[in-house]
């Protein structure tokens, strides 16, 4: 074993390559024999009932095997080809990246699904988060360049990063909304409070939910009590049973029809309660399609400049900023999932 790099424990010197060296075999320090054979005692013999170990060995051990992985790593690439050298291309922009990267070197793309290393040191995508495994195995190519700038400060690089889940889209459709172009989006129409949640955008999300189950509440309540029991005594009165509701003759729906224009109007506003009430369900749903990527596009814009501001301040890398602003944006999957559960059982109830 080298122990240069190590001092004898007797005389203090160091040792040199070549010095016969003992080692105490209670406790590991080492010593130069012939400095053993003077004293024929461990310096630190009155440690020894403390469990005393030494631990300079570690410090060796440690810079030996920087030096053979460092030695191995340059091999390594000796032996291989030279484009056999690099990362994974970023999906955005192109460039060619450091292997075992995270982030584009050139646009601050996320590269990859979280991952973790094996016992072989192969690095291996960890599926167990959700969030990352579509995107992972699809890809997140996008025809819009990394190098798009939306707004001062601000590109289409940093806005991937700061998206992360479903990038070709929103690159695209925020480039539309720059460009004075609205994109409807239909998720947004469909899922509406829940989808704002599900992209952050907690207060507009908080507000829809509030509107949606108010009037889904509202609905319900004359469906099933104010407007049913106005439309029940109507059809009573004209000698129609509630029960045969779903199969009137034309005559029936006629003489309905006629009887209903006879009502007081507050009463037909009362029958026509429910329809009214999913109308404007409908109307909530459309103007979240509509206005949901001008939203986001706003919000990722503030954010991205705010996190780009703060990692100018405190010099960070382009590295660092790139993540920085991943994990500053992306999704509450947990938070929408929730709701979305609830949405879609009131939905269907």
């Amino acid at each position: 074993m080298d122990f240069i790099g190590l001092e004898c424990g007797i005389c203090g010197e160091e040792f040199k390559k070549g010095d016969d060296v003992v080692v105490c075999p209670d406790c590991g320090t080492p010593m130069h024999r012939a400095c053993y054979k003077k004293t024929n005692a461990c310096p630190n013999e009155d440690k020894h009932a403390e469990d005393f170990v030494f631990d300079g060995f570690e410090k060796i051990t440690r810079s030996a095997q920087g030096e053979h992985e460092a030695e191995e790593k340059l091999t390594l690439e000796k032996e291989q080809p030279a484009e056999s050298r690099t990362g994974r291309a970023c999906p955005v922009c192109g460039a060619s990246n450091r292997v075992g990267a995270n982030f584009c070197d050139n646009c601050g793309t996320r590269l990859s699904a979280s991952r973790h290393r094996r016992a072989d040191d192969t690095e291996e995508v960890d599926f167990s988060d959700p969030q990352f495994f579509a995107a992972y195995t699809l890809g997140q190519a996008s025809d819009v360049p990394a190098s798009t700038v939306y707004e001062e400060n601000v590109t289409a690089g940093d806005v991937a990063c700061f998206v992360a889940v479903n990038t070709p889209y929103y690159l695209s459709a925020f480039k539309r909304v720059k460009d004075g172009v609205g994109k409807f989006n239909f998720s947004a129409a469909v899922f509406s409070g829940v989808w704002f949640l599900y992209r952050k955008l907690y207060k507009v999300g908080a507000l829809l939910l509030s509107v949606e189950a108010l009037l889904y509440a509202l609905r319900v309540y004359f469906t099933r009590g104010v407007s049913l029991e106005v439309l029940n005594g109507l059809m009573t009165s004209l000698g129609i049973s509630m029960k045969n509701a779903a199969s009137l003759t034309m005559d029936q729906y006629v003489k309905l029809s006629e009887a209903m224009q006879q009502l007081p109007v507050k009463e037909q506003l009362l029958i026509a309660a429910p329809t009214i009430l999913l109308l404007l369900q409908i109307t909530v749903m459309i103007t979240s399609g509509a206005l949901a990527n001008k939203l986001y596009y706003r919000r990722c814009i503030e954010q991205i400049k705010l996190v780009k501001q703060e990692a100018a301040e405190e010099s960070l890398s382009r590295s660092e900023t790139s993540q920085s602003l991943y994990l500053s944006g992306g999704v509450n999957a947990m938070l929408a999932g929730v709701f979305g559960i609830i949405y879609l059982f009131l939905l269907f109830m």
